[in-house]
């Protein structure tokens, strides 16, 4: 399959061996050579209190060591976040090029999926109004939690309601190849069907786009074929994409 844009060679989203990925930093920076990519972000799990902890000194020293062609940035994926418990220090902020953050995913508490997905639009509120996130990890990734099992069910009010509070954040929304895995009772196809629609939706609204695998080993860095399909299908262009900058 052909896209009918050329989006840029990059992979915004991967995690190694200090969180709970595969591999370690080396092997990653080699994949991504070995894809072709000019940028990779190394984006391992950080846990609240989200303070700067040991591991981040040692991947920048890793980081810093290498001799390659490939752009790596060093950044943190902000996980198992809450209502009022987000915070980026100016020391975090200050040790990482990237910092991208889930939004929660709340507990059903048998209540009607209207109230439900009031709760998700408060967690996203809330998290893109923190300073210094850069980026919207896999946003409505909710599937797997057992309340909105196919994404169809999320109206375009609703979508349209999400996008606008994203969009006067200037907070970017990740396209990660593999969100389909979120939903595993709907097929492939219609899940990506619904997802381009979200993602065009959050493009009339001016939203930017980051480009991630959510690579848990080198065999995945770069895998971001599903991600560049629904871009293009959602019309989104080249400029539309974001990159960050050290």
């Amino acid at each position: 399959m052909s896209f009918m844009r050329t989006y840029p060679r990059v992979d915004l989203h991967t995690h190694t061996k200090y969180s709970d990925g595969r591999n370690g930093v080396v092997e990653m920076v080699r994949a991504a050579e070995a894809n072709d990519l000019r940028l990779l972000a190394i984006t391992d799990h950080l846990w609240r209190p989200f303070r700067v902890v040991e591991w981040l000194r040692k991947a920048r020293a890793e980081i810093e060591d290498l001799e390659t062609g490939v752009e790596v940035l060093l950044g943190v994926e902000l996980t198992g976040t809450r209502v009022g418990e987000v915070s980026v220090s100016r020391e975090l902020r200050r040790c990482t090029e990237i910092i991208i953050c889930e939004h929660p995913i709340p507990q059903w508490n048998g209540g009607g999926i209207e109230e439900y997905l009031e709760l998700v639009k408060r967690g996203i509120e809330y998290v893109v109004s923190v300073s210094g996130i850069d980026v919207l990890a896999h946003p409505l990734n909710l599937g797997r939690a057992g309340v909105v099992k196919d994404f169809r069910r999320l109206r375009n009010e609703f979508l349209s309601e999400v996008a606008q509070i994203i969009a006067s954040s200037g907070v970017v929304v990740e396209v990660m190849s593999q969100m389909y895995w979120w939903y595993p009772q709907m097929p492939v196809d219609a899940f990506t069907d619904a997802y381009v629609n979200f993602v065009r939706i959050c493009k009339h609204y001016g939203i930017s786009f980051s480009i991630g695998s959510d690579a848990h080993s080198a065999c995945g860095v770069g895998n971001t074929r599903w991600s560049l399909k629904v871009l293009d299908r959602a019309g989104v262009s080249s400029d539309e994409i974001w990159l960050p900058h050290r």
